[in-house]
């Protein structure tokens, strides 16, 4: 056992020394904290953000997901902890069909669900059996009513059950360049771990977010 404790202390500072060489330094806790500090920080000041979802990924497709809501004195309160999926391939979403989540920091388009309105003062798109989010290329990641086009095809939205019971559209790609990625929403857990692209919270958290959701919402999805 100590022979095999050895090796891996070992191994543990040749990489630090290799990486030290290469002017590449590991995060500390330090430095991964100060990136969320730095986000409440910025965004304190800016009378445009009234919102932050934090989505703290942890490798594979595990994360930790916060919600704060900014108060009259520009400091941020929590509303929501709790445990998120990403991508089954983690995150740093780069074209379609990658199995990863965007990383960085988007805004919010489309809200909407199977389920009635839970209580959102922002416009909810009640899902029927004619919305689709668009894959083909002329009306790539759109919204789309089957009533008013021929040919559509992509998410059938009222098929996923109950991921999409309540979501948020997160708006990647908002220029809607072909196979660069679509349908990246925030929604509620379904009975994997993972996704394929999007952010899953438990749909009771899911519905709190969306009562307490402004059109000056932002999320931030970055390595924790």
């Amino acid at each position: 056992m100590k022979l095999i404790k050895r090796s891996t202390v070992f191994l543990i500072i040749t990489l630090i020394i290799f990486l030290s060489g290469l002017g590449i330094a590991p995060p500390t806790r330090a430095e991964e904290s100060s990136r969320w500090d730095s986000l409440l920080q910025k965004y304190a000041l800016d009378q445009d953000v009234d919102r932050l979802l934090f989505v703290k990924y942890k490798g594979k497709s595990r994360a930790s997901f916060i919600m704060y809501k900014k108060t009259e004195d520009n400091s941020w309160k929590k509303l929501i902890s709790c445990q998120a999926y990403v991508g089954r391939k983690g995150i740093g979403k780069r074209r379609e069909g990658d199995k990863k989540t965007p990383a960085g920091t988007f805004g919010f388009t489309h809200v909407f669900g199977i389920r009635k309105n839970p209580g959102t003062t922002l416009r909810y798109i009640r899902v029927n059996q004619y919305h689709y989010w668009s894959l083909r290329k002329k009306d790539y990641n759109q919204l789309v009513d089957s009533r008013r086009t021929e040919g559509v095809h992509g998410e059938h939205l009222i098929r996923y059950r109950p991921q999409y019971n309540y979501a948020i559209n997160i708006d990647y790609n908002p220029e809607n360049i072909y196979n660069k990625g679509s349908a990246i929403f925030l929604h509620c857990t379904g009975r994997h771990k993972y996704t394929l692209g999007c952010v899953a919270i438990p749909e009771k958290y899911m519905k709190k977010v969306l009562k307490n959701a402004t059109k000056n919402m932002k999320i931030c999805i970055y390595r924790r």
